[in-house]
């Protein structure tokens, strides 16, 4: 029978891969938002700058926080 140890490796592991696919995610929504402002701006319009950079900023917190569940995971044993 597999111990203890093994079944943690392989959770620890599904979390990661867990943190990842939401990273990408949140990556492509950011650049979405971007492409969209960015589109915005060259055509006169201005109003979903202050939105959008809000949004990244709530995203950029999202990402922060995955990055020390990351830390938290790989220090424990």
């Amino acid at each position: 029978m597999y111990q203890p140890k093994y079944h943690r490796r392989r959770q620890k592991a599904a979390v990661f891969v867990g943190f990842v696919l939401l990273s990408v995610i949140i990556f492509m929504c950011q650049l979405w938002l971007f492409v969209m402002v960015l589109e915005n701006l060259l055509a006169g319009r201005n109003h979903m700058v202050v939105q959008a950079s809000a949004l990244t900023i709530g995203l950029l917190a999202v990402n922060v926080w995955m990055l020390a569940g990351v830390n938290r995971l790989l220090k424990m044993n």
